[in-house]
C-alpha cells in the first residue's frame, strides 16, 4: 500500500497530503474516514486516485434547502442574541428527513442545520445548542462526527464536542499527527441515516456516507449523550469515534438525507 523510505511507511492522500502509515490508522481506523490512498511514486508523479465524493459545491438537498457554500462562514456565525432556544420538541423518532434543514459547506464536509433542532450555537467549526429531543440528537451526530473531522489539525471541535473520558484523550492524542486538512475529495459525504435507539439521556445513529451509484455507500453509529446541557459524542475508550462500520449496497431501510 505505500513504499518504506527513510525508515517510514508513507502513504498519500488525495490533494498531494503525504502522511506515515500511522496517521493512515488514525484517519481511516480511529475516525472512519473514508481515504483513497495510493503508492507514492515520485518517478510518476502519481496522485490518489479519485475514488471518494467529489469536493462538494451548492446542490438541492434532499430534507431541506441549499445554504451557504462560501468555505465555513455561515457555519461560524453564531446567533444574534447569543441565546440558545431550540424550539423542537417533539419527542418521536424520526423516520423521514427533517424539512427545516439548511445545509452548509463547512471546510469539506456538507452539513445539516435545522431552524428547531439546531445547532445554533457556533465557536469556530465547534457547534451546539441542540434540542433535547431526536432530532436534536440526529443532528448532534452528524454535525459532531463531521466536524471534528474537518476541522483537523485544529481539535478544538474534538475537545468541545466529544464527551470528556479516556476516548476523547485517545482522539486527541491522535490528532496530534495531523498538521493539514484533510483532502475534500477524501471524505465521504453524507448520504443518510437511521435513528437505532433513543433516551433523554443516550441516542445511537446510524449515519450513511458515500455514493450509491458508485458502490461506495457505507454505514456506522455515532452514540451521543446529554450532558451538561447538550449533546457530545461518545467514543469508545479506544478512541474509535463511530463502531460497527460495514459496507452496504443501497439506501433501502436508511432515510435519505444529505446535502450534496
Amino acid at each position: 500500500m505505500a513504499d518504506r523510505k527513510d525508515g517510514q511507511d508513507r502513504g498519500k492522500l488525495g490533494g498531494g497530503l503525504f502522511i506515515t502509515s500511522a496517521v493512515i490508522i488514525f484517519l481511516v481506523v480511529m475516525l472512519g474516514v473514508f481515504v483513497v490512498v495510493t503508492k507514492d511514486d515520485d518517478s510518476k508523479g502519481s496522485s490518489a486516485a479519485g475514488k471518494g465524493t467529489a469536493a462538494p459545491t451548492a446542490a438541492p438537498a434532499s430534507g431541506g434547502s441549499s445554504g451557504s457554500s462560501n468555505g465555513s462562514s455561515s457555519a461560524t456565525s453564531k446567533p444574534a442574541d447569543g441565546t440558545c432556544t431550540p424550539t423542537d420538541t417533539d419527542k418521536k423518532v424520526p423516520t423521514a428527513a427533517p424539512q427545516d434543514v439548511t445545509w452548509e459547506l463547512v471546510n469539506s464536509a456538507v452539513l445539516p442545520r435545522s431552524k428547531s433542532a439546531g445547532p445554533m450555537k457556533f465557536d469556530g467549526l465547534t457547534a451546539g445548542c441542540y434540542a433535547h429531543t431526536p432530532r436534536g440528537a440526529l443532528m448532534a451526530a452528524i454535525n459532531g462526527y463531521y466536524r471534528v473531522i474537518v476541522a483537523l489539525p485544529d481539535t478544538k471541535p474534538m475537545n468541545d464536542m466529544l464527551l470528556p473520558g479516556p476516548g476523547r484523550d485517545t482522539l486527541l492524542d491522535g490528532a496530534k499527527k495531523i498538521n493539514q486538512p484533510i483532502p475534500a475529495g477524501d471524505l465521504a459525504q453524507l448520504a443518510g441515516f437511521q435513528m437505532v435507539t433513543y433516551t433523554d439521556e443516550t441516542a445511537v445513529v446510524s449515519l450513511v456516507n458515500g455514493d450509491g451509484s458508485a458502490g461506495t455507500l457505507k454505514v456506522f453509529q455515532v452514540t451521543v449523550r446529554w450532558s451538561d446541557g447538550d449533546w457530545k459524542v461518545v467514543p469508545a475508550d479506544d478512541g474509535h469515534l463511530q463502531s460497527s462500520s460495514s459496507v452496504i449496497p443501497d439506501m433501502a431501510g436508511y432515510v435519505q438525507f444529505r446535502g450534496l
